[in-house]
């Protein structure tokens, strides 16, 4: 009796943890967004960029997720397009992936907080307040940006915050809508 238990709970193990979620996206796929690999049905791409700072380089980091739970990664450095130095050239390599990588992926997207995000847009980050539109925002230089894009069956949701903790943490400005701030910041931190 242990036994088909046993074969029970890691036949649903093995696969309903290798299926990829459906995930609830919202857009259409942006017709400039180029990506190393082609997606089949039901694939998911998650895209993480970083931008800005004090680097030459943006740095993007594309993870691939099969239908049976295995994860292709590939790492690009882009020149920030401001800089006008001809020496500098875009790089994408495959990246080796590790166990530990490979499960903090199948996390992410089958994560609580990732489900939560989802919900929400880009606009959504901003509360109109019309007393308070000619309010300055806080400002802070030389930090990074952070974009995420979600990608599965031609469709898309994509999120970018510059320096999200600083605007979280600090900035008292009242139109930042912080509940769903700290939703985009609960899906980075399980990088």
């Amino acid at each position: 009796m242990k036994k088909i238990i046993y074969l029970i709970i890691l036949t649903v193990s093995l696969f309903g943890y290798s299926q990829n979620p459906n995930l609830k996206l919202q857009n259409k796929i942006d017709a400039h967004l180029n990506i190393p690999k082609k997606l089949v049905k039901n694939e998911i791409c998650l895209i993480y960029e970083i931008n800005g700072g004090s680097t030459a380089y943006n740095r993007i980091m594309y993870y691939f997720v099969t239908e049976k739970g295995n994860i292709d990664i590939y790492k690009e450095e882009r020149p920030k397009p401001y800089l006008k130095n001809e020496k500098l050239k875009s790089t994408i390599v495959k990246v080796d992936t590790t166990n530990e990588m490979n499960d903090k992926i199948i996390h992410l997207i089958n994560s609580k907080e990732l489900n939560e995000l989802l919900k929400y847009s880009q606009k959504d980050f901003r509360k109109i307040i019309p007393e308070l539109k000619n309010l300055p925002p806080c400002m802070i230089t030389d930090h990074n940006e952070y974009k995420l894009i979600f990608i599965q069956n031609n469709k898309q949701s994509s999120y970018r915050y510059y320096y999200p903790k600083y605007f979280y943490e600090t900035c008292s400005d009242k139109r930042i809508n912080k509940p769903v701030l700290k939703k985009f910041i609960n899906v980075l931190d399980l990088f």
